[in-house]
């Protein structure tokens, strides 16, 4: 088997340690376990900061719906009044 080794073509050698360089180099950059928004060139948020906007905007939408409530009953008031004036 060694002397059909020695035969093969020198470039074949090279393409061959050339995909197996690249193949083993490029391994960790698909391979790996990371969070969304946690890499170096991530465009996504980190799933922190997601939970925490997505908190603060329940909260907002809640105070919101507080606000309404408290200005249309103002309102109910401020008609019964102008119709015990009339």
């Amino acid at each position: 088997m060694l002397q059909h080794l020695r035969k093969v073509n020198q470039q074949v050698w090279i393409a061959l340690g050339s995909v197996t360089i690249i193949g083993a180099s490029s391994y960790p950059v698909f391979f790996k376990e990371t969070r969304p928004g946690h890499d170096i060139f991530s465009s996504e948020k980190p799933e922190a900061i997601r939970v925490a906007q997505d908190e603060r905007r329940n909260e907002y939408r809640r105070l919101i719906k507080e606000q309404r409530k408290e200005q249309e009953a103002e309102q109910q008031a401020v008609q019964r009044k102008l119709q015990e004036q009339q």
